[in-house]
């Protein structure tokens, strides 16, 4: 946590002293705790902060499991300061708790194990590079660990080597054209408590198109690609549709049917390949 607190400070250093800062003719003002993102909402990532709950029919091995699996997560992404001048940037915090469920035999038995448990915590910093290009960095620290009902009910008695503790550092480039986001990003890993390779390539799309004279309402549809070197490049695919319900600026809710096929994320268990279809209600708290 102290490296992530001196981050903060660095970015807010190389901010206010960098040689691209627009002339004091060109500055306003800058604001604290603004409202709203620079960078847009990534709706299909399954790494963003943000609150939620899934709950899904699942696949592993090629085979339909007689269970569900459930994921809720209770997260946020909030800026901290931002410098209101000609190319507006801000910097900020983000914290997540993904928790994932077992629901074995669903329509028989019906017992529920916590399966996983994958916290995130990390700071940002996003700029607006033009009217469509949009930049951001991160670094933050990822710890996964097994629920304690499943190690319970599974019998495990030993300490499993964990790679899921580790620091990632990034960079993320979205462009927005009318209706649609599209986006890159290209991670590294400096720091790992187990050895783990250390490159995470990801790409996506988000197309949205609003009601007409319904500001509130919204069509949503994407795709996001996620691929890590530890699981060989093996593509993690996640797709989806579905509504947005809420004005852009008011916490709006999302409602989707989506479908994943990939390496499992948020769990110890990432190099086993599973795929599940259900159904998502997404928001950003803040």
């Amino acid at each position: 946590m102290n490296r992530l607190g001196f981050l903060l400070l660095m970015l807010f250093a190389i901010r206010a002293s960098g040689t691209d800062f627009p002339s004091q003719d060109s500055v306003r003002k800058g604001v604290w705790l603004p409202a709203g993102q620079l960078f847009p909402s990534l709706l299909y990532d399954l790494n963003e902060a943000r609150t939620g709950g899934s709950l899904y029919g699942f696949n592993m091995n090629g085979e339909w499991q007689n269970r569900a699996f459930a994921n809720f997560s209770a997260g946020m992404r909030k800026n901290i300061y931002r410098w209101d001048a000609s190319r507006a940037s801000e910097a900020g915090f983000e914290l997540s708790v993904n928790t994932q469920f077992l629901f074995e035999q669903p329509f028989e038995f019906f017992q529920v194990n916590l399966f996983s448990v994958d916290f995130k915590v990390g700071v940002f910093y996003q700029m607006i590079l033009s009217s469509s290009l949009k930049f951001r960095s991160r670094l933050y620290h990822v710890s996964s660990h097994l629920g304690d009902d499943f190690i319970y009910r599974f019998f495990i008695d030993t300490f499993l080597e964990n790679k899921r503790i580790y620091e990632v550092i990034d960079a993320s480039l979205a462009y927005e054209r009318k209706n649609f986001t599209f986006y890159g990003l290209v991670g590294f890993i400096p720091h790992t408590a187990y050895e783990r390779k250390p490159l995470i390539l990801q790409a996506g799309a988000q197309w949205q198109h609003k009601a007409k004279n319904k500001s509130w309402l919204a069509i949503t549809a994407g795709a996001d690609l996620k691929m890590e070197q530890e699981t060989n490049f093996y593509p993690g695919i996640h797709m989806g549709c579905g509504v947005r319900l809420g004005n852009q600026d008011q916490m709006p809710f999302t409602v989707m049917f989506d479908y994943y096929q990939g390496p499992l994320p948020h769990s110890l268990f990432d190099k086993t390949i599973v795929g599940w279809i259900g159904a998502s209600l997404l928001f950003h708290p803040f």
